[in-house]
C-alpha cells in the first residue's frame, strides 16, 4: 500500500529531484521488427528497419466469448499432375482448412494510496511527482514487465525451478532471472498440485551467478524440481491466489516442435506442419553456421526465413560478437540500434537484440508477422463506474486496478524457430 511512510523517500525535505528510475524497464516481446513495407512486398533497406512490436492488432481474428479463432489453410489441392493425350485428368481436389483457437487471459495490477499521501503529494512543494502519477505510472510499467516474462514461458507460470530440495529460507534455484527481490512466490511440486508451505513465500534476497539461490522470509521445505509461481502477498494453501495455469502463451510452448498449441497437434495426421525448427547444441558456442542452420530449417518448413528476429541473452550475444571478432568481421556496419532504443548486431542483415528475460542458453528466431498479440483491451483501469480512484471502505484510503485482456499466438509455427543449450553466463 502506498502510504507517507513508503513514499518518503519521495518527498522533496532536502533532495534534489527528478525521481531517478533504478529499475530495469527493457521489455522486447513488446515491440517487434518490421522488415517490409506498409503493403508487405518489399524489403525495407537496412537503415529504414523499425522495431515496433509484435501485431496488437485483432484484424482476422474472431473473437467467441473469450477465445481467439482463426482459420488456416492447412493442405493444397492433390488434383494436380501430368498427363498423356486422351486419358482422364487428375480427380477434383480441394484445399484443406483448419481452425486454431485459444482463450484470452487477464492480466492485472492493483495500487492503494491513503488519503494522507494524496494530500501531501498535491503540489510540487510537497513531492518529485505526485504519488497518484507515480503509482500509476509505475504500475503499467510492472504489469508489462510481467507479461514480458510470461512471454517466454508456457503459460503455467513457472519462473523457476529448485535444483535441490531442502528445508531452509534458502533455497537453491536454476535461474534467478525472474526474480528482482520483494516480490512473493507459491512453491509447487513437479506437477503443479501440491502446495509447499501455507502461505506465499516473500523473496528477501537473491544469489546470482553460475550457483543462483533465493532466500525466503521464513524456511520451506521443497523437494528437488519443485518450481516457483509469482503470487499474491495473500496467497495461501487453502485460497492460492498466483498465476498457476493463467498466463499467456508464451514461446516455450509457441515455438516447440512437439505438442499441442492453439488446438493443433503436430502429431496428429493432418497437422504434421504444425511445429516450429528446434536445434539443440549441447554446450557449443553459436557462430554463424549454426545461425544458418537454424534458418534454412525454418525456411524448409515454411518457405519463409527472411522476417526474422532473433532475441537470446547477453551472454550468448557476447560469444557470437567473439566469433565475429576473431574473424575481423565485426565493426559498425554489423551493428544498428532499432526503434525503442534496442541496440543489435547482425546476422546476414538480421537483426539479433537481447532480452534479459530471454531464458538462459537459446536463441529464439522469430518471424514478428506471424505472431500477434490478440487483446480484448489495450492498458486500461477498471473504472466503469465512473472513477479509477475507488474509496476503501472503511478506511481513509483509495484503490486502483489496472487490466489487459490478452494473449500471445501465432498464425504459422513453422515460421519461427530456436537454438537450445547454447553456451552462456547462468544467471
Amino acid at each position: 500500500m502506498a502510504s507517507l511512510t513508503t513514499f518518503s523517500n519521495a518527498m522533496k525535505t532536502k533532495f534534489i529531484g527528478p525521481i531517478r528510475d533504478n529499475l530495469s524497464s527493457n521489455k522486447v516481446l513488446l515491440y517487434g521488427m518490421r522488415t517490409r513495407d506498409e503493403d508487405k512486398k518489399s524489403a525495407l533497406p537496412q537503415g529504414s528497419r523499425e522495431f515496433r512490436g509484435i501485431e496488437a492488432s485483432a484484424d482476422g481474428i474472431d473473437f467467441v466469448g473469450n477465445e481467439f479463432r482463426i482459420p488456416l489453410r492447412s493442405s493444397r489441392n492433390q488434383g494436380t499432375g501430368f498427363r498423356s493425350e486422351n486419358v482422364p485428368l487428375p480427380a477434383a481436389g480441394n484445399q484443406g482448412y483448419l481452425q486454431i483457437t485459444e482463450p484470452m487471459r487477464y492480466a492485472y495490477g492493483t495500487f492503494n494510496i491513503t488519503g494522507q499521501l494524496l494530500k501531501a503529494s498535491e503540489s510540487q512543494e510537497g513531492a518529485f511527482r505526485k504519488a497518484v502519477t507515480a503509482e500509476m505510472r509505475g504500475l503499467v510499467d510492472d504489469l508489462k514487465r510481467h507479461t514480458n516474462i510470461a512471454g517466454y514461458g508456457t503459460g503455467t507460470g513457472v519462473i523457476a525451478t529448485v535444483t535441490t530440495g531442502v528445508a531452509s529460507a534458502t533455497q537453491a534455484i536454476d535461474t534467478s532471472r525472474y526474480l528482482a527481490g520483494g516480490e512473493f512466490v507459491d512453491i509447487y511440486d513437479s506437477t503443479l498440485t501440491t502446495y509447499r508451505g501455507t502461505v506465499a513465500h516473500e523473496v528477501v534476497s537473491i544469489v546470482r551467478g553460475a550457483s543462483p539461490t533465493v532466500t525466503f522470509a521464513a524456511s520451506v521445505t521443497t523437494t528437488t524440481n519443485d518450481v516457483l509461481i509469482r503470487a499474491s502477498s495473500s496467497s495461501t494453501t487453502s485460497a492460492p491466489n498466483n498465476d498457476k495455469n493463467v498466463a499467456v502463451t508464451g514461446l516455450e510452448k509457441i515455438v516447440d516442435s512437439t505438442g499441442v498449441l492453439h488446438g493443433l497437434n503436430p502429431a496428429t495426421a493432418g497437422q504434421g506442419f504444425w511445429a516450429a525448427t528446434e536445434l539443440p547444441v549441447a554446450g557449443a558456442i553459436v557462430g554463424d553456421d549454426k545461425l544458418r542452420e537454424l534458418f534454412d530449417g525454418i525456411g524448409i518448413e515454411s518457405g519463409d526465413d527472411e522476417d526474422l528476429i532473433l532475441i537470446t541473452t547477453r551472454g550468448i550475444r557476447k560469444r557470437y560478437a567473439n566469433t565475429l571478432t576473431a574473424f575481423k568481421r565485426f565493426n559498425d556496419e554489423k551493428s544498428m540500434t532499432l526503434r525503442g532504443g534496442f541496440k543489435a548486431i547482425l546476422f546476414d542483415d538480421t537483426p539479433m537484440v537481447v532480452d534479459d528475460h530471454c531464458p538462459t542458453g537459446v536463441i529464439w528466431a522469430l518471424n514478428t508477422d506471424a505472431l500477434f498479440w490478440s487483446q480484448m483491451s489495450d492498458w486500461e483501469w477498471l473504472e466503469e463506474d465512473g472513477t479509477v480512484l475507488k474509496h476503501v471502505t472503511g478506511f481513509d484510503k483509495y484503490e486502483a486496478h489496472l487490466f489487459k485482456y490478452l494473449n500471445l499466438g501465432t498464425w504459422a509455427r513453422n515460421r519461427h524457430g530456436k537454438i537450445t543449450g547454447a553456451a552462456d553466463d547462468q544467471r
